[in-house]
């Protein structure tokens, strides 16, 4: 196996620790829009409790928000760029 001439150490790929994950989040992942953004760019297409009972739309959802008496929720699809609620007694 090869060494490095000045550290010594073995020329091979080391673990990645807690650190490198962190900061590779950091530079490389996107931030989620907050639920002002969405309401104001994203499509709205409806409320989930308007479609025919236990259908809802396909793809990759997230939930974006909700209410504190947990009545009310709201998806979206950053991908297709739209969202839908979803209300409940």
């Amino acid at each position: 196996m090869s060494n490095n001439d000045i550290t010594g150490d073995e020329i091979k790929t080391k673990p990645a620790t807690d650190a490198y994950r962190q900061g590779y989040d950091r530079i490389f992942k996107r931030a989620l829009p907050d639920a002002a953004t969405v309401t104001r760019t994203y499509t709205y297409i409806g409320c989930a409790n308007g479609w025919p009972r236990g259908e809802y739309p396909e793809g990759d959802w997230r939930r974006f928000n909700v209410n504190t008496r947990g009545t009310y929720e709201a998806y979206c699809n950053d991908t297709t760029m739209e969202y839908y609620d979803v209300y409940c007694d």
